[in-house]
């Protein structure tokens, strides 16, 4: 993979170099039988000269995770508003600890994640319905 694709696909995904560093991390907990540590500094300089051979095996597998997990949430949320009115709102969220507070069983994954997924899923109820909804953005806790 080389630079510009590896920054281009994170940006795409929505996430910062800390958030995808985290969601590498968390998918890939090891490699090659040893713990991943990699971090927002990593990813950075993957950006610049491209990512070394134990973490580039992965890169790909961690987007095509984030995408899986997108689309499944996104059509989740989908069912979950439909029958969409006026009213329907989809909640966004500012930050990850929030994001967490909100849904402990999705620690850990970037709420940038969870926001994608959502104006997904308002997109499609807006395109069958002709109704948009609203997103209603979560203050931080703190």
């Amino acid at each position: 993979m080389t630079p510009i694709e590896l920054s281009t696909r994170r940006r795409v995904t929505g996430l910062t170099s800390d958030e995808f560093a985290r969601l590498f991390v968390s998918l890939q907990r090891e490699v090659d039988g040893e713990a991943a540590h990699w971090s927002a500094t990593d990813v950075e300089s993957w950006e610049l000269v491209g990512p070394p051979g134990t973490p580039e095996k992965h890169t790909s597998d961690t987007f095509a995770a984030a995408n899986e997990f997108v689309a499944t949430l996104a059509d989740r949320l989908y069912h979950t508003i439909m029958p969409v009115t006026e009213e329907s709102v989809i909640t966004a969220y500012a930050d990850d600890l929030t994001f967490w507070a909100s849904h402990p069983d999705l620690g850990g994954v970037p709420c940038a994640l969870w926001n994608i997924a959502a104006l997904q899923a308002a997109e499609w109820a807006r395109k069958e319905t002709g109704i948009a909804c609203e997103l209603d953005v979560r203050e931080p806790l703190v």
